[in-house]
Formats: C-alpha cells, structure tokens, sequence
C-alpha cells in the first residue's frame, strides 16, 4: 500500500474514460491523484504542484507526451514519468526511454501490471527521499561543525584571541589540517551525489587562471608547513583570460593540490605551473613524491579508486575532477613514475562561447 498523504500522482490522457480509470485504481490502492486531459493542462498543474510520478499518454492531440517528458526533464529532476502507449507505437516507446522516461505500458494493459509498474517507480522515489534525508544530515550535522571548527583555529592561529603560545601552535594546525581533509570528503561525497542526480552544472565566466590559482595556494600554507614542503608557482603572466565555471574549476585545483600534499614525503616540492597554446589554456600540478604504479594508472579517473593503496578519502577526488573538465569540453592527463613523481594537467579550451551546459 501507498503512503497515504505522501506520494501524488497526476494522470495525463486525453481519453476520458482511461483517466478515470486510472486514477480509480491508484486512489484505492492509497495515493492522492490529480487527472488532466492533454499535455497543456498536464504542464500547467506540474507548474502549479508538486508531484512525484506522472502517467502520460503518449499520443494526445496539441501537446503529447512527449512534450510532458522533456518538460519534466528540464523542470522537475525528482520527478518520474511512465508512458502509455499503443502496439503500433513501440518505437516511440523506446524514444521516451532515451529521452527519460523511467517505465512504459502498453495499450491494452492489465491493471496488475499498472500497480506492478507504479509501486516500481514509488520504490525508487522512496530511496531517494532517504538518499535526500542523509545528504541533508551530513550537510547539517557534519558538515557546518566542521566550518565552525576549521574558522575557530583559523582565529586562535591568527592571534585573535591572544598570540597562541608555541606548543599550541603545531596541534592547533593538526586540528585545521585534519577539520580541512573531513570537510573536503564530505563535499566530495556531496559532489558526487549531485553530479549523479543532476550532472555537471556549470556557470561559466571569463576569467584568468592565474588569480585563481595565486589565490588557492594560500589555502594549503598550513598543510605546507605541517609537512615542510616546498610550493613553487611558475605562473605564465601573457596568460589568456578564458571561459570557465569559477567553482568547480576551483575544486579541480584543490584535489590536485590536496593529493600532492597528501602523498608527498616530508621536505618534498609541489610545482604549479600554468600555460598556453593555440587553442588551450592549460595549468598543472607535479611533485616529487611516491609517484602512482603502473597498476593504479590504469584506474586512476575511475569512482572509488585511490592514487595509494595506504591513501586516505574517498577515492572520488579525480573522478569528480575529471566530470569536471570534461564539462567544460577540456582535457585532464597525468605522466607519472614509480620512485619519481606525478604531474596532473588540465587543458581548458580558449573559447568565446559563455553559455556552455555542461554534462548530463
């Protein structure tokens, strides 16, 4: 049975007599379901309500269902529909597929297998709200301590309380250091679910890497000192303003920087270096540390896989890296030698275009 009060329905068919039907059946079964009798109506009730599934006809006079589907797509993420459809009409069947469709029935059909069908898609739509309910929990309860956290050593370390005697000093940037490396996996985690939900969603502005880059390398100056590495910026200053998402491409930096931090040995050096071709404007990241085995390269942009055997995180950090610049139509590499060192370099094209998309 359904969640009475919970899950609504809106049932869109420009036969009266099926639409009755229908929401005859699904009201007994215990959800709250509204009718229209074409595409035109059926999108002025989702722009006036929220629903969770919609049950369309395919071919209506005026606006079909198809209409309703892509409306659907652009609009309401955390809406699914299933589509009816007549014998002749399988090939359109598969076409909502493709373009998002979550099921299909076929005309005659069995009420059995409607409810079979519905209680499918409300089982996916339950998991989601639980996938919503935990993401909300680690936003909230994890993820605003950990802010509040990172901004009190921030001030205790800076002498706003008072200049911090020496032998506070090293724990206090523990503490940041290890606050920072929380916070950075749950928003990886938080990006990932995003991105698998919604894709890639990019705001793209003109701007110049160099400045974002001067300005992120302050950001690990006290995982630098912890571990006495050495940061070289080789900045290209006739670099080209370009096109680019602000946010995520800092994002991008940041995982590269945090994992050349993370894995490099004491003493060691990070270079970042940024440059420019014909068609590119490209920056990288390169230590001398441990350097990746040939084994591990061959995964190292897959979900859940780690540059170490012995890392710490999530394992989602390139993956979401290369969502990324993928994204933004770029290109991400890597040359590394066991013993020797990694470098990571991303390409982003010179472009006049501002209304990129982005990945779905």
């Amino acid at each position: 049975m359904a969640e009475s009060g919970r899950e609504k329905i809106l049932v869109i068919d420009d036969e009266r007599r099926m639409c009755d039907s229908i929401r005859i059946l699904l009201e007994q079964t215990g959800y709250r379901v509204d009718t229209a009798s074409d595409g035109s109506e059926g999108i002025s009730m989702l722009r006036e309500s929220n629903y969770d599934l919609v049950i369309a006809d395919l071919m209506m006079p005026k606006v079909d269902g198809f209409t309703v589907l892509d409306y659907v797509g652009e609009n309401l993420p955390h809406t699914l529909v299933i589509v009816i459809t007549g014998y002749s009409s399988m090939r359109s069947s598969i076409e909502a597929l493709r373009r998002g469709a979550y099921n299909y029935l076929v005309k005659p059909f069995d009420f059995d297998v409607l409810k079979l069908a519905v209680e499918k898609a409300m089982d996916k739509i339950r998991l989601q709200r639980l996938n919503d309910d935990f993401i909300s929990m680690i936003t909230h309860d994890l993820k605003n301590p950990l802010t509040s956290v990172m901004g009190y050593c921030s001030l205790l370390l800076s002498g706003a309380y008072g200049e911090p005697s020496e032998r506070i000093v090293e724990p206090m940037q523990s503490i940041a250091t290890n606050a920072d490396r929380m916070l950075a996996l749950i928003n990886d985690f938080l990006a990932m679910n995003k991105f698998s939900s919604e894709g890639v969603r990019l705001d793209m502005q003109r701007l110049q890497l160099n400045s974002l880059i001067s300005h992120l390398a302050k950001n690990v100056a006290a995982q630098l000192e912890m571990k006495k590495l050495n940061l070289r910026l080789n900045l290209d200053e006739t670099l080209a303003p370009i096109m680019l998402d602000p946010i995520q491409i800092e994002r991008v930096i940041n995982n590269l920087l945090s994992n050349a931090v993370k894995f490099i040995q004491r003493g060691g050096e990070i270079t970042v270096g940024t440059g420019q071709d014909e068609n590119y404007v490209f920056f990288s990241v390169a230590d001398n540390g441990p350097g990746i085995s040939s084994e591990q390269q061959k995964h190292i942009f897959e979900k859940y896989k780690r540059g170490s055997s012995a890392a710490e995180g999530t394992g989602l950090g390139l993956f979401i890296s290369k969502s990324i610049v993928d994204a933004h139509e770029g290109i991400i590499s890597f040359e590394s030698r066991p013993g020797e060192g990694t470098a990571f370099t991303v390409r982003l094209p010179k472009r006049e275009k501002e209304d990129l998309q982005g990945t779905t």
